[in-house]
């Protein structure tokens, strides 16, 4: 009786049909790589990101924190409410991330001259504290800090606080260089410049706010901020 398993030859053929021999001819090519998935969706639109930041500045701008709406953007920026929705859930969110685009990083050329250097930075401040939407948008979120502190606190540290490093940078480059006194108060110094020319422009004197006084504002913090013992005041020029 047949024991019913293949033998000989008939055996062989039918283990290599489910087993077949390995290739010793040695790796193939190699496959080529396949692409990344992409994901579901059309990618996001970047300019209609420009948009809404930009229409979100603009709105803060004329109206404050309080007068803005999230429909009130997305009309301005030409948008539908939802496209707005899906990028900030929140008012906060979209403030918040607007004004960290105000921000001026460039560093400005440096001439070698703190005195020089200085005059040109406070000139810069004098410049965008009205005539930018970082300057328009500062008194609205300053009348709103009670409400909103935390905004008021964002734009303090995205927008004011990288101008306020660069000049405390050029007054620590005067100490290490011995030209200005090492016990001086670099914060209290940076007030004194940029508290004048605010002073004077956000109580509706921006007239006076030329590039003379600008000059002399420096020079008169410079006389009480220089080592004596290394630096010669009397070849500066008289304040005024």
């Amino acid at each position: 009786m047949s024991s019913g398993r293949a033998s000989g030859p008939a055996r062989s053929a039918a283990s290599e049909q489910h087993h077949p021999p390995a290739d010793r001819r040695g790796p193939g090519p190699a496959r080529p790589a396949r692409p990344p998935m992409r994901t579901p969706g059309r990618p996001r639109d970047t300019r209609r990101d420009e948009a809404i930041i930009s229409a979100t500045l603009h709105t803060l701008a004329d109206y404050g924190f309080a007068g803005l709406s999230m429909e009130a953007v997305a009309a301005r920026a030409g948008v539908g409410k939802a496209t707005v929705y899906r990028r900030w859930p929140t008012k906060d969110a979209l403030v918040v991330e607007a004004l960290g685009t105000l921000a001026d990083l460039s560093g400005g050329a440096q001439t070698g001259s703190l005195r020089d250097d200085l005059v040109a930075w406070l000139n810069t401040v004098r410049k965008h504290s009205i005539q930018t939407l970082a300057g328009r948008i500062m008194p609205r979120l300053l009348a709103e800090k009670e409400e909103h502190p935390n905004l008021f606190e964002a734009y303090r540290r995205r927008v004011m606080a990288p101008a306020r490093d660069r000049v405390a940078a050029l007054l620590r480059g005067g100490i290490v260089s011995g030209e200005l006194s090492p016990d001086i108060d670099i914060e209290m110094i940076i007030d004194m410049l940029i508290g004048s020319v605010a002073y004077w422009q956000y109580t509706g004197h921006s007239r006076d706010v030329t590039g003379s006084r600008i000059t002399g504002v420096v020079d008169t913090v410079l006389r009480g901020i220089l080592q004596r013992s290394g630096s010669d005041t009397a070849g500066m020029p008289a304040a005024g």
